[in-house]
Protein backbone atom coordinates (compact mmCIF):
# COMPACT_ATOMS: atom_id res chain seq x y z
CA UNK A 1 0.00 0.00 0.00
CA UNK A 2 1.52 3.45 -0.77
CA UNK A 3 -1.25 5.61 1.22
CA UNK A 4 -3.81 5.81 3.56
CA UNK A 5 -7.08 7.25 3.72
CA UNK A 6 -7.81 8.77 7.08
CA UNK A 7 -11.37 8.36 6.62
CA UNK A 8 -10.82 4.97 7.34
CA UNK A 9 -9.06 5.12 10.42
CA UNK A 10 -11.62 4.55 13.28
CA UNK A 11 -8.91 3.92 16.40
CA UNK A 12 -5.46 4.52 16.19
CA UNK A 13 -3.02 1.92 14.06
CA UNK A 14 0.40 1.95 13.80
CA UNK A 15 2.22 0.97 10.40
CA UNK A 16 5.92 0.02 8.84
CA UNK A 17 5.80 1.39 5.47
CA UNK A 18 9.03 0.75 3.24
CA UNK A 19 9.03 4.22 0.80
CA UNK A 20 11.21 3.82 -2.87
CA UNK A 21 13.77 5.94 -3.10
CA UNK A 22 13.20 10.10 -4.09
CA UNK A 23 14.82 12.56 -6.14
CA UNK A 24 13.89 15.85 -4.41
CA UNK A 25 14.48 19.18 -6.59
CA UNK A 26 15.78 21.81 -4.73
CA UNK A 27 16.29 24.13 -7.91
CA UNK A 28 18.87 25.96 -9.91
CA UNK A 29 19.49 22.01 -11.03
CA UNK A 30 20.33 21.23 -7.56
CA UNK A 31 18.52 17.87 -6.41
CA UNK A 32 18.73 15.36 -3.36
CA UNK A 33 18.93 11.21 -3.76
CA UNK A 34 16.86 10.02 -0.84
CA UNK A 35 17.46 6.11 -0.93
CA UNK A 36 14.44 4.01 0.27
CA UNK A 37 13.14 4.57 4.22
CA UNK A 38 11.34 2.28 6.41
CA UNK A 39 8.83 4.60 7.38
CA UNK A 40 7.23 4.18 11.23
CA UNK A 41 3.48 6.11 11.20
CA UNK A 42 1.21 5.84 13.92
CA UNK A 43 -2.34 7.37 13.03
CA UNK A 44 -5.07 8.16 15.51
CA UNK A 45 -8.58 10.18 15.01
CA UNK A 46 -8.55 13.32 17.30
CA UNK A 47 -11.76 15.45 17.94
CA UNK A 48 -10.74 17.92 14.44
CA UNK A 49 -9.16 15.22 12.30
CA UNK A 50 -6.41 12.53 12.60
CA UNK A 51 -3.13 12.75 14.42
CA UNK A 52 -0.31 11.64 12.60
CA UNK A 53 3.13 10.56 14.70
CA UNK A 54 5.74 9.37 12.36
CA UNK A 55 9.46 8.68 11.60
CA UNK A 56 11.82 7.47 9.37
CA UNK A 57 15.99 7.22 9.66
CA UNK A 58 17.18 8.44 6.13
CA UNK A 59 20.41 8.74 3.91
CA UNK A 60 20.64 10.69 0.85
CA UNK A 61 23.25 12.25 -1.63
CA UNK A 62 23.50 16.18 -2.87
CA UNK A 63 25.84 18.22 -4.14
CA UNK A 64 28.08 20.57 -2.04
CA UNK A 65 27.27 23.97 -2.24
CA UNK A 66 31.19 25.50 -2.75
CA UNK A 67 32.53 22.67 -4.61
CA UNK A 68 29.30 20.30 -6.36
CA UNK A 69 31.06 17.07 -5.09
CA UNK A 70 28.16 14.65 -3.93
CA UNK A 71 27.88 14.75 0.05
CA UNK A 72 26.29 11.99 2.21
CA UNK A 73 23.53 13.23 4.39
CA UNK A 74 21.78 10.73 7.08
CA UNK A 75 20.03 11.03 10.18
CA UNK A 76 16.71 10.48 11.79
CA UNK A 77 13.53 12.49 10.83
CA UNK A 78 10.36 12.99 13.05
CA UNK A 79 7.51 14.76 12.49
CA UNK A 80 3.99 15.30 14.53
CA UNK A 81 1.24 16.34 12.08
CA UNK A 82 -2.44 16.78 12.66
CA UNK A 83 -4.58 16.55 9.64
CA UNK A 84 -7.98 18.36 9.28
CA UNK A 85 -10.75 18.58 6.81
CA UNK A 86 -10.20 22.00 4.60
CA UNK A 87 -13.40 23.38 5.65
CA UNK A 88 -11.84 23.69 9.52
CA UNK A 89 -9.68 26.08 8.38
CA UNK A 90 -9.71 29.55 9.98
CA UNK A 91 -9.72 32.76 7.83
CA UNK A 92 -6.72 34.08 9.45
CA UNK A 93 -3.83 32.19 10.94
CA UNK A 94 -1.14 32.99 13.30
CA UNK A 95 -0.42 30.54 15.70
CA UNK A 96 3.09 29.89 16.88
CA UNK A 97 3.88 26.18 17.57
CA UNK A 98 6.11 24.77 19.48
CA UNK A 99 7.99 21.87 19.90
CA UNK A 100 5.08 19.31 21.03
CA UNK A 101 2.19 20.95 19.52
CA UNK A 102 1.74 19.50 16.18
CA UNK A 103 1.40 21.64 13.06
CA UNK A 104 -1.93 21.39 11.77
CA UNK A 105 -2.13 20.71 7.49
CA UNK A 106 -5.69 21.20 6.23
CA UNK A 107 -6.48 19.05 3.18
CA UNK A 108 -9.03 18.53 0.79
CA UNK A 109 -8.65 15.11 -0.24
CA UNK A 110 -8.02 12.96 2.93
CA UNK A 111 -6.06 9.95 1.35
CA UNK A 112 -2.04 10.79 2.54
CA UNK A 113 0.93 8.89 0.02
CA UNK A 114 3.60 8.06 1.71
CA UNK A 115 5.77 9.37 -0.51
CA UNK A 116 4.71 13.13 -0.55
CA UNK A 117 4.79 12.71 3.65
CA UNK A 118 8.32 11.76 3.44
CA UNK A 119 9.28 14.08 0.83
CA UNK A 120 7.98 16.94 3.00
CA UNK A 121 9.63 16.19 6.06
CA UNK A 122 12.90 15.55 4.35
CA UNK A 123 12.74 18.99 2.93
CA UNK A 124 12.95 20.12 6.07
CA UNK A 125 16.12 17.90 7.33
CA UNK A 126 18.10 19.51 4.69
CA UNK A 127 20.55 21.64 5.83
CA UNK A 128 20.87 25.27 4.16
CA UNK A 129 24.36 24.89 3.02
CA UNK A 130 25.96 21.80 2.50
CA UNK A 131 29.86 21.39 2.74
CA UNK A 132 31.85 17.87 1.84
CA UNK A 133 34.33 19.87 4.50
CA UNK A 134 33.98 23.12 6.41
CA UNK A 135 37.90 23.86 4.82
CA UNK A 136 36.11 23.24 1.18
CA UNK A 137 37.42 26.02 -0.86
CA UNK A 138 35.29 25.45 -3.68
CA UNK A 139 35.14 26.24 -7.10
CA UNK A 140 37.15 28.71 -9.26
CA UNK A 141 34.88 31.87 -10.07
CA UNK A 142 36.50 32.16 -13.24
CA UNK A 143 37.33 28.76 -14.51
CA UNK A 144 35.39 26.20 -12.69
CA UNK A 145 38.55 24.41 -11.37
CA UNK A 146 38.33 22.89 -8.10
CA UNK A 147 40.43 24.77 -5.82
CA UNK A 148 40.44 21.82 -2.78
CA UNK A 149 42.64 20.37 -5.71
CA UNK A 150 45.39 22.93 -5.94
CA UNK A 151 45.10 26.90 -7.47
CA UNK A 152 43.69 27.98 -10.12
CA UNK A 153 45.72 27.06 -13.46
CA UNK A 154 44.58 30.00 -15.05
CA UNK A 155 46.77 33.32 -14.54
CA UNK A 156 45.37 35.97 -11.77
CA UNK A 157 42.56 38.41 -12.84
CA UNK A 158 44.12 41.59 -12.57
CA UNK A 159 41.55 44.13 -10.96
CA UNK A 160 40.61 46.66 -13.22
CA UNK A 161 40.68 49.60 -11.10
CA UNK A 162 44.30 49.31 -10.52
CA UNK A 163 44.81 49.64 -14.51
CA UNK A 164 44.64 53.71 -14.36
CA UNK A 165 46.92 53.55 -11.41
CA UNK A 166 49.66 51.98 -12.56
CA UNK A 167 49.37 54.03 -15.80
CA UNK A 168 49.89 57.48 -13.83
CA UNK A 169 52.87 55.72 -11.41
CA UNK A 170 54.55 54.37 -14.13
CA UNK A 171 57.68 56.52 -15.35
CA UNK A 172 57.39 58.32 -18.84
Amino acid sequence: MDWIRLSDVMEPVELDVEVAGLTLDLGYHYSVLLEPVRLHLGVSPTAHGHSLKGSFPFRASLPCSRCLKPVTLSGDASFLLEYQPASMAPAEEEVEAGAETPEIVYYQEDRIAFQSLVAQQMYLEIPEKVLCDESCRGLCPRCGADLNLGECPGPPEADPRWGNLNRLTSPQ
